[in-house]
């Protein structure tokens, strides 16, 4: 069975809702919120840091990786 995180289930959600009132009323308050949230987010998926020799087992991207990804990647153009 899986372990979840609740802090990071409950910043995923935040940032949902937040995204989405962003969305349906581009506000500075809905942006504000918008970016405390993606802050709390990437905090909460960033890996704390543990003592000991104990590897780093994969564990899924997270959303700073996914946009440096997404960054790098050029749309393939088609010739004309």
């Amino acid at each position: 069975m899986v372990k979840t995180n609740t802090w990071l289930e409950a910043a995923r959600e935040a940032y949902r809702e937040a995204l989405e009132s962003a969305r349906a009323s581009p506000t500075a308050d809905a942006w504000g919120k918008l970016l405390a949230a993606g802050k709390a987010l990437s905090s909460a998926e960033e890996p704390k840091s543990r003592g000991g020799r104990r590897s780093r087992r994969a564990t899924m991207p997270t959303s700073r990786d996914l946009e440096e990804n997404a960054s790098q990647e050029t749309p393939e153009l088609e010739p004309l």
